[in-house]
């Protein structure tokens, strides 16, 4: 790999700032201008640190979205669709078309996945009018989405389709690392793909762009937000 590889999560936040400032001319007059316009959302657990390295480096706030697989009966490893924060649901249609699932089975696969997610509101204090907080964070504003690498996409697709519903100016996604055809697939969903390693692959990890790969335990992301600057509650 032909690349630095980061230490941590927060440090890959912070050299996706630093390419902004060196590569993205035009959004980082917009920022320099006015930060309020911008806001900032990451996909826990792994996308909370990024997000603190991120917004540390840039000053702007940031909050999370939860976007839970919706997971095959047969195999909960993998999944056939995304639901996120407000129960917005995107289904891989050509994947279910190979399933073979009753209509039953997918109704129910969808709503466990809608329960897990209230389950993690709970768990986050997140309860209470939410269609309040992302009007006032989205409609209008500039939203850069972040989690700590991308494999299919499938997970950031659903949570575009989410914030889009909330009418912003921009989306900008910016992730330390993707595969290729995975950015090809989105692109077109969003103004602009922020990503210093982006690679042409047959088999793609996340895991392979850091030092010290582990998955980011709940503790972790509390003690985060808890002692952050920059996530908005």
């Amino acid at each position: 790999m032909n690349f630095n590889r980061y230490q941590s999560r927060f440090e890959a936040g912070e050299r996706l700032a630093q390419l902004i400032r060196n590569e993205f001319e035009v959004l980082n007059k917009l920022l320099a201008q006015n930060k309020n316009q911008f806001f900032c959302y990451a996909i826990p657990n792994g996308g909370i640190p990024v997000a603190e390295g991120f917004c540390t480096d840039l000053d702007i706030n940031y909050d999370f979205l939860i976007v839970r697989k919706v997971k095959i009966p047969f195999n909960t490893e993998a999944g056939f669709g995304s639901v996120t924060t407000n129960g917005s649901v995107l289904i891989n249609q050509p994947l279910l078309n190979r399933l073979n699932l009753t209509e039953r089975e997918v109704d129910d696969a969808i709503k466990l996945t809608k329960q897990e997610i209230e389950q993690r509101l709970e768990f986050y204090k997140k309860e209470g009018n939410l269609e309040e907080g992302f009007t006032r964070n989205i409609q209008g504003k500039h939203i850069f989405m972040i989690d700590d690498g991308l494999a299919s996409g499938f997970t950031m697709l659903a949570a575009i389709k989410m914030v889009k519903t909330y009418k912003p100016s921009k989306i900008y996604i910016a992730v330390p690392t993707a595969p290729q055809s995975t950015v090809q697939r989105i692109e077109h969903e969003v103004n602009e793909i922020i990503c210093p390693n982006i690679r042409n692959v047959l088999r793609f990890a996340v895991a392979e762009a850091y030092l010290h790969w582990y998955d980011v335990p709940e503790s972790e992301v509390l003690e985060l937000i808890k002692n952050s600057n920059f996530y908005s509650h």
